[in-house]
């Protein structure tokens, strides 16, 4: 049972964010810290649900402008990031927080990582992503995302045409079961 959390703007926080974020009653108070931020110069948005599209979208628009890092915990979002990026923006990094063993920080250049793995890969990553499971799905069983996305580079042809069937928009039942039926 995670306790329910009541501050002002001048109260500070030293506890777990899953903690707070695990009550609805909490997330009432969300409102006065994204004041908080936006005050001091950040810039904030409020998802209704799971954020992470959103907040790759946000960071991919922001990049139109400058140079800009998110600092996430999440292979989502790096995913995501591949996916959504555009290499004519400015650089776009993605940071992890640290390492809890080792308090390191990675930091990934999304744009050297795209131009390196190529647009059709970037753009299968979706089919990836939600394959081999994300904080909305799960995952196929003994289908992890090092397996499914080496399958994805070294063009399996299943993968491959997997990832196009998830990828078109618009295609009949039939299409899609023809895509399914790889020689192989």
């Amino acid at each position: 049972m995670h306790p329910i959390v009541s501050f002002t703007a001048e109260t500070e926080f030293s506890g777990k964010k899953e903690d707070l974020l695990s009550r609805d009653k909490n997330k009432a108070d969300i409102a006065l810290i994204s004041t908080a931020l936006t005050k001091r110069g950040c810039h904030v948005i409020q998802s209704p649900g799971d954020a992470d599209v959103d907040i790759v979208k946000a960071t991919v628009e922001r990049s139109r402008l400058c140079t800009t890092t998110l600092v996430g915990e999440d292979t989502d979002l790096l995913i995501l990031l591949l996916h959504y990026s555009r290499t004519d923006n400015e650089a776009i990094y993605f940071r992890s927080d640290a390492n809890k063993q080792s308090k390191e920080h990675k930091v990934y250049n999304i744009n050297q990582l795209k131009e390196t793995s190529g647009d059709d890969v970037c753009h299968e990553l979706l089919f990836i992503h939600a394959y081999s499971g994300c904080d909305s799905t799960s995952r196929i069983f003994g289908i992890g995302k090092k397996s499914a996305f080496q399958k994805l580079v070294k063009s399996d042809p299943v993968m491959k045409s997997c990832a196009s069937a998830f990828i078109l928009q618009n295609k009949s039942q039939e299409e899609i079961s023809e895509l399914g039926m790889v020689d192989g």
